[in-house]
């Protein structure tokens, strides 16, 4: 917050924060009041030697050096001059914030130590996966072309965390502190259970599967309704019918936004949604468009049809350990099709024979 009062914090700085009062809502206020403060201090004070500041600050960051140790000269020849209204808005945004971050935290937690708690960011670059271990012991893993901010030490009233992308997860049971995952266009609330999330942006339609305990979603745009899952059944949301409605402001009554339905009964834990945490690519009756988009992330390439009925085709099987070249091999197999791969771009269409 000091640093983006006195104009030095770094545009990646200043998202961190912009996630962070957005998560901790409570904290705005804090930030309105040192604006304030430090407002103050730009008015010029008739009085206030700069001289004599600078003096004392020379002494006090000779001091600071000298009991860093031998790593750190201390030599006065190595100290810069300081620019005190600019060091003085900083440190008076930081003691105010300390001050107010203190009352703030004792009205709410009076008996219970301070916790600073920093926003972190994951980004998985397509042809990779990435897992992690949560502060509560929560294992989260990440599919390809996904984005995760979480906190590095949880609160003490919920769990929260954002998703754009595709996640796994894996929640350690706490029934006092509600694990919430928040997407563009849904919040899954949980309290202890094995879940997959996957709300990329430019997917025609988000899903939450259940394989254990039980959730509650709650979307975006209806917040009133509350849609519980049990074990083994799965939420698809229409992403295209929510970005009309939302443009024309009118209710489509015509088409599904959003169902309910139960997965197949299989012997295994390994189903279509979830088959990308064993590296495989599970498609039944799917677009190719949509599996499509999957192999873009798996493979870390750009598809692009030349034929815009190749999107509409209906296709089943099972990608695994495959290269790309092997992959395209096996849909030939499946579809009339004849492809071309130029750097990081693959180009299918027809394959009209003659």
């Amino acid at each position: 917050m000091a640093k983006s009062m006195d104009g030095s914090a770094s545009k990646n700085e200043l998202n961190e924060l912009e996630l962070f009062l957005k998560q901790y809502p409570g904290y705005k206020k804090i930030q309105h009041v040192t604006d304030a403060l430090t407002g103050t201090l730009k008015q010029e004070d008739a009085t206030f030697q700069e001289k004599d500041v600078n003096s004392r600050l020379d002494a006090l960051w000779v001091k600071i050096k000298s009991s860093e140790g031998s790593e750190i000269e201390s030599s006065n020849d190595n100290i810069k001059p300081f620019n005190y209204r600019r060091w003085i808005s900083a440190a008076a945004a930081i003691a105010a914030l300390a001050v107010l971050s203190f009352l703030f935290y004792n009205n709410r937690h009076p008996n219970q130590q301070i916790t600073a708690a920093s926003i972190k960011r994951i980004d998985v670059p397509f042809g990779k996966m990435m897992q992690i271990t949560l502060s509560d012991g929560t294992k989260v893993k990440l599919n390809a072309g996904s984005h995760f901010t979480y906190p590095s030490v949880f609160s003490d009233a919920q769990r929260e965390v954002n998703l754009e992308g595709e996640g796994f997860f894996e929640v350690t049971k706490n029934p006092k502190k509600p694990f919430l995952v928040h997407t563009t266009g849904f919040t899954v609330k949980v309290l202890g259970t094995v879940f997959n999330v996957r709300a990329y942006r430019d997917d025609k339609s988000t899903e939450t599967t259940l394989l254990k305990g039980k959730v509650q979603v709650e979307l975006t745009d209806d917040p009133e309704k509350k849609i519980i899952l049990s074990p083994h059944e799965k939420l698809t949301i229409n992403n295209q019918l929510l970005i009309a409605d939302h443009q024309s402001n009118k209710v489509n009554v015509a088409k599904i936004k959003y169902e309910v339905a139960s997965l197949p009964n299989i012997s295994s834990d390994t189903y279509q949604e979830n088959a990308w945490t064993e590296h495989k690519i599970m498609f039944v009756n799917n677009d190719f468009e949509d599996v499509a988009r999957q192999m873009e992330r798996k493979y870390n390439v750009h598809i692009i049809f030349e034929n815009e009925a190749l999107k509409k085709e209906q296709i089943s099987g099972v990608l695994e350990n495959e290269s790309l070249v092997t992959a395209l091999n096996f849909l030939k197999q499946i579809v009339p099709l004849q492809s071309k791969i130029d750097g990081n771009t693959v180009y299918l269409a027809y394959n009209i024979k003659k």
